[in-house]
C-alpha cells in the first residue's frame, strides 16, 4: 500500500478547503453579475421607455405649435379676406350710389323737361251743394 504522509493530507485539506472557498466565491461573484446584468438591463428599458416618452411629448408639443400656428395663419387669412371684401363692397356700394344719384339727376331734369313743355292749367272745381 501506498503511504500517505500526514502533511501532504492536511496540506490537500486546506488545498480543497481554499478551492471550496474561491468557488463559493466564484459563485457569488457570478450571482452578483447575473443581478448587475439583469438591473443594467432594467436600466437601459427604463432609459429607452423614458426616452420615447420624451420624444413622444416633444412631438406632441410641435404638433400643437404647428396647429396653433396655422389656425393663427387662417384666422389672419380670414381677417384679410373679409377687410378686402368690405372695400370691395365699400365700393361698390359707392359706385352704385352714385349711379343712383345720376341717375336720379337724370329723372328730375326729365321731369322738368316735361314739365315745362306742358301747358299750365289751372283747374277750380266746384261743387254745389243743395
Amino acid at each position: 500500500m501506498w503511504f500517505v504522509n500526514e502533511r501532504t493530507v492536511e496540506q490537500y485539506k486546506k488545498d480543497v478547503d481554499r478551492l471550496l472557498d474561491e468557488k463559493q466565491k466564484l459563485k457569488e461573484e457570478l450571482e452578483e453579475l447575473k443581478l448587475k446584468k439583469r438591473l443594467e438591463g432594467e436600466e437601459i428599458k427604463h432609459m429607452t421607455r423614458i426616452n420615447e416618452e420624451r420624444l413622444k411629448s416633444e412631438t406632441e408639443t410641435e404638433k400643437i405649435a404647428l396647429q396653433k400656428k396655422y389656425q393663427e395663419d387662417i384666422s389672419k387669412f380670414k381677417e384679410e379676406q373679409r377687410k378686402e371684401l368690405v372695400e370691395s363692397l365699400k365700393g361698390f356700394h359707392t359706385k352704385i350710389e352714385n349711379r343712383f344719384n345720376s341717375e336720379l339727376e337724370n329723372l328730375k331734369e326729365t321731369y322738368k323737361a316735361i314739365m315745362e313743355r306742358l301747358p299750365n292749367v289751372n283747374l277750380s272745381l266746384t261743387k254745389r251743394l243743395k
